[in-house]
């Protein structure tokens, strides 16, 4: 009997040691602590800001993964500080309305740079179902983030086939067959 109430008063103190350490490991975890010292976090650069036209969407129907659509892509602007470019007309968005109500876009297209460069371009990204967001204060629509990749010759724009990015996919209030696209290199 002796060993059994040793047992439990040993116990019933180490739990109570216990807690003030979970809480903390809660606490810690909860403020986003757990990052090891010295871990690399990534950073964003902007790229650029792209106002992509389109076409009315061509409507393929219901298929196993959702709605299908195909919007054709017919231009645009693209501005940043290392790059300056048009979309080239001729590039398609396979957008889909997901069965789970996420949305999909998977979109390849050219641009070609003020200095006359071909760079492919394939976008994709998935939004997660939720109610669209009010437009911000600057009348912007927010739809999803998306992972562009670049296919650029060797030379002066070949860091973008080494880098990594983001983008944010939206539209103005007001735009008609156009979408905002805005795109950030991971540094």
């Amino acid at each position: 009997m002796t060993d059994r109430r040793s047992f439990l008063a040993t116990a019933c103190v180490a739990v109570g040691a216990a807690i003030p350490v979970a809480d903390r490991a809660s606490a810690e975890a909860a403020q986003g602590v757990g990052l090891p010292a010295g871990a690399r976090v990534p950073k964003l650069e902007f790229v650029y800001e792209c106002n992509a036209t389109l076409s009315p969407a061509v409507a393929m129907g219901k298929t196993v993964e959702g709605q299908r659509r195909i919007i054709p892509i017919t231009g645009g602007s693209v501005r940043g500080p290392k790059i300056r470019a048009e979309l080239l007309s001729g590039g398609w968005d396979w957008n889909l309305s997901r069965n789970d109500g996420a949305g999909s876009v998977d979109a390849a297209y050219y641009m070609k740079t003020d200095d006359g460069i071909l760079i492919r371009i394939v976008n994709r990204g998935v939004g997660g179902g939720a109610p669209r967001a009010a437009p911000a204060a600057n009348g912007e629509l927010f739809f999803m983030f998306t992972h562009p990749e670049f296919e650029a010759p060797v030379g002066k724009y070949d860091w973008l086939n080494r880098s990594m990015f983001v983008g944010t996919l939206g539209a103005h209030r007001d735009a008609h067959n156009a979408v905002l696209i805005r795109v950030f290199q991971v540094v």
